[in-house]
C-alpha cells in the first residue's frame, strides 16, 4: 500500500496535470504528504530542503530565474514565459524535495534504486493511462477536457497539424517534454537492469515496463526515441556479456510476443487496429516509412528543424541577444530550436548560464561517481548522469530544453539527490 502511495506522489508532482478544486496535481501530492507526515510522524520534516545538493539547486533557480529576468528587462523585450517556467519548476522541485522523507523513509541505503524503480512505474502508469485514453472514447475525452485551454487550442488548431491522440495522456505538458521525461524514464529502467541481483523491476514486470515506457513515447513523440538510445548505449557499455544477454531477452521475448499479438488481434477491434497502423505507427516510425518510401531516413520535424528552424543570425544577437522569444520577434523568422532560441533571447552569456544551471543537477553526483571508479557500479553511474546530460543537450538542439523543462529536471533531481543520499548513507555506515 505504501509503496502505491510514492508511486502515486511522484506521478501527481512529475506530470503537474490540472485538477478541480486543487488548481493541479502537485497541490494534491503536498496535501497527501503532509496529512502522512502528520499522520505517522506528528510532525512535517523539512530535512531535505537543508541539503547541500536541494539548497544548491533551488538557490541556482531563483538566480537563473532572476538573471533571465535582467535580460528581458534590460533589452526592453518584456519576454517573462521562461521566468514562469522556472517558477513552476521551483514549485514543482520543491514539492518533490519535501515528500523525499516519505519516498525514501528507512531505506536511504537504496534510496538511488528506489527513484530508478518509481519513475520506472509513474512512466509505466501514464503510458497505460494514455493508451486507455487512445483506445477508449470516452476515457480520451474526459483527458482532453482537463487540459489547459491553450493546449486544446492548439490542437484543434487545424494550421497545427497536432495529432489528437496525443493529448490523451494525464499530464499538464504533452508535447516536447513529455516524451523527454519518457526518455529519462527508459535510461533510468536500463540502469537498474545493469544491477547486479537487482530486485526491483525483475522477471515479466520489467517486459511490461519496458513495453509501455516504449507505447507511451509512440503516443506522445518520437524524440523520447533519443532517450532509448542512450539507454541502450549505457547498458551495451557495460553489460557483462551482451550476445548472452541479448539472446536470453530474445528468448524471453518470443514469449511476451505472442501475448502482446493476440492482444493486437483479438481484443482491439478492426476499427483500433487500422487506427493504431494508419495513425500511431505512422507517426511514432515516419522516419522508417519515408525511408522505406525515398531512401532517406528522415522524418518531418527533424528535417524542419535543421533546414528551416536554424539560419545565420547577426553578431550582436550571438553576443547579446534581444530578451525576446525566438519564436515570433521583430528580428528573425519563426524558430523553435533550443539553440537557436537561446541565442536570440541572451546570446552566447545566457546560452552559457543555462548549461552551467543544468550542470549543476549533475556536478555532484557525477564527481561522486568518479571517487569510486575503482568500483564498476561506480563507472556505470559516472556514465549514467552524463548520459543524461548529453542527453539533455541534443533535446536543445529541437526546442528549448535547457534548464526549463519541468518534467525533466524534477527527474533529474530526483535522481541526483537520492544517489548522493544513498552515498553518505553507505560511507556514514562504513564508518558506524
Amino acid at each position: 500500500m505504501k509503496e502505491a502511495l510514492k508511486v502515486t506522489i511522484i506521478f501527481l508532482i512529475v506530470f503537474n496535470f490540472k485538477m478541480p478544486f486543487l488548481y493541479n496535481s502537485v497541490v494534491l501530492a503536498g496535501l497527501l504528504t503532509g496529512f502522512y507526515y502528520l499522520y505517522t510522524r506528528k510532525s512535517i520534516p523539512f530535512t531535505y530542503f537543508f541539503f547541500r545538493y536541494n539548497a544548491g539547486i533551488l538557490i541556482a533557480t531563483i538566480i537563473f530565474a532572476v538573471i533571465t529576468t535582467a535580460i528581458t528587462v534590460f533589452h526592453e523585450g518584456f519576454y517573462f514565459v521562461t521566468v514562469m517556467r522556472l517558477g513552476v519548476q521551483f514549485y514543482m522541485i520543491s514539492a518533490l524535495i519535501f515528500a523525499l522523507p516519505l519516498i525514501i523513509e528507512d531505506r536511504e541505503s537504496e534510496a538511488f534504486e528506489l527513484a530508478c524503480k518509481y519513475i520506472c512505474y509513474a512512466f509505466t502508469v501514464q503510458g497505460f493511462i494514455h493508451l486507455l485514453g487512445y483506445l477508449i472514447p470516452e476515457v480520451g475525452d474526459f483527458l482532453m477536457s482537463i487540459k489547459p485551454e491553450e493546449i486544446q487550442a492548439a490542437i484543434k488548431d487545424p494550421h497545427k497539424n497536432i495529432d489528437l491522440f496525443r493529448a490523451y495522456a494525464l499530464s499538464g505538458s504533452i508535447f516536447f517534454e513529455l516524451p523527454s521525461a519518457y526518455g529519462v524514464a527508459f535510461i533510468a529502467f536500463m540502469r537498474l537492469q545493469l544491477m547486479e541481483n537487482q530486485k526491483y523491476i525483475t522477471g515479466y514486470m520489467r517486459y511490461a515496463v519496458f513495453t509501455l515506457i516504449v507505447v507511451g513515447i509512440m503516443l506522445t513523440g518520437r524524440v523520447g526515441f533519443v532517450g532509448i538510445g542512450f539507454g541502450l548505449l549505457l547498458y551495451f557499455l557495460f553489460v557483462a556479456d551482451p550476445i548472452v544477454i541479448l539472446a536470453r531477452f530474445t528468448k524471453r521475448a518470443l514469449l511476451f510476443i505472442p501475448a502482446i499479438l493476440a492482444i493486437y488481434f483479438f481484443v482491439l477491434s478492426p476499427a483500433q487496429q487500422h487506427s493504431f497502423e494508419n495513425q500511431i505507427f505512422k507517426f511514432a516510425f515516419e522516419a522508417f516509412y519515408n525511408y522505406s518510401a525515398t531512401g532517406h531516413l528522415s522524418t518531418s520535424s527533424t528535417n524542419t528543424t535543421f533546414y528551416a528552424f536554424y539560419f545565420p543570425i547577426k553578431d550582436d544577437t550571438i553576443l547579446f541577444g534581444h530578451g525576446i522569444n525566438g519564436r515570433s520577434n521583430e528580428f528573425y523568422t519563426f524558430t523553435d530550436a533550443g539553440y537557436m532560441r537561446s541565442l536570440i533571447f541572451g546570446g552566447v552569456f545566457f546560452l552559457i548560464c543555462q548549461i552551467i544551471y543544468q550542470w549543476l543537477y549533475f556536478m555532484r553526483p557525477v564527481a561522486v561517481a568518479r571517487a569510486n571508479k575503482a568500483d564498476k557500479a561506480g563507472r556505470i553511474d559516472r556514465a549514467f548522469f552524463i548520459i543524461l546530460f548529453v542527453y539533455i543537450l541534443v533535446l536543445h538542439v529541437k526546442d528549448n530544453a535547457l534548464g526549463v523543462q519541468h518534467l525533466t529536471e524534477v527527474l533529474f533531481l530526483f535522481l541526483g539527490c537520492t544517489y548522493l543520499v544513498k552515498h553518505y548513507n553507505l560511507l556514514d555506515e562504513s564508518k558506524a
